[in-house]
């Protein structure tokens, strides 16, 4: 098997989906009461990481990420499988045509494409229209339950690479490769054949500078 590994937040989606998509679910009316209690959450917390009172950003990214699940969760079953469907359509003018050119290649190539986020797999299903074979994200669920923020566990970094392992055995892959934008994802890039900084952010691309990995700008 070829595998071909697509990052979501700002790779293959030029957006940061967490804003995006609490923007979205006041547009839409949904519970005006959970959308300002955990937006104000995360805003506060978005301060006392700058003033470096309080978390990386690493730490942030997480906590934020977590906190977002609380709000879709508010939702009944079926009015989220809507919304996850608006989100989709919302986020389709902000995919990156290269890359969305790249993937269709990658697939006529023969490579098992999927796409590897730390948002949570509810958000990344519907992107499986753009022509991905699968979708591996932060479960939302487990044993048909659902999570709260207090339960999920982000994956991130080395989380990353830890659930690739889990989906795929080393034995079964003969060339893999990797896009990604933030340094966050360096694990996943020195962990396949063929590791691609796509605009990558500062610290990546010393990273990718260091380690002789290919750079898209």
């Amino acid at each position: 098997m070829k595998l071909a590994i697509y990052d979501f937040d700002g790779t293959y989606v030029n957006v940061q989906t967490v804003p995006h998509l609490f923007k979205l679910f006041k547009e839409k009316g949904y519970n005006a009461k959970v959308h300002k209690k955990y937006w104000n959450t995360i805003k506060l917390w978005y301060i006392l990481h700058k003033l470096k009172l309080r978390w990386d950003k690493e730490t942030f990214r997480k906590h934020a990420m977590a906190k977002t699940i609380d709000l879709l969760h508010c939702l009944d079953e079926e009015t989220l499988q809507s919304f996850m469907h608006v989100f989709y359509e919302s986020l389709k003018p902000s995919i990156q045509q290269d890359l969305k050119k790249q993937l269709q290649k990658d697939k006529k190539d023969g490579f098992y494409c999927i796409l590897l986020s730390g948002s949570f797999d509810v958000m990344l299903t519907p992107f499986l229209n753009e022509g991905f074979d699968e979708v591996i994200g932060t479960h939302s669920q487990k044993n048909q339950e659902r999570l709260t923020s207090s339960q999920v566990e982000i994956i991130i970094k080395e989380k990353k690479v830890e659930a690739i392992q889990k989906r795929f055995s080393n034995e079964t892959i003969t060339h893999s490769k990797a896009y990604a934008d933030s340094y966050y994802d360096l694990p996943v890039l020195l962990y396949v054949d063929e590791g691609i900084c796509y605009h990558p952010d500062s610290m990546l691309e010393s990273s990718c500078l260091m380690h002789q990995l290919n750079i898209i700008k």
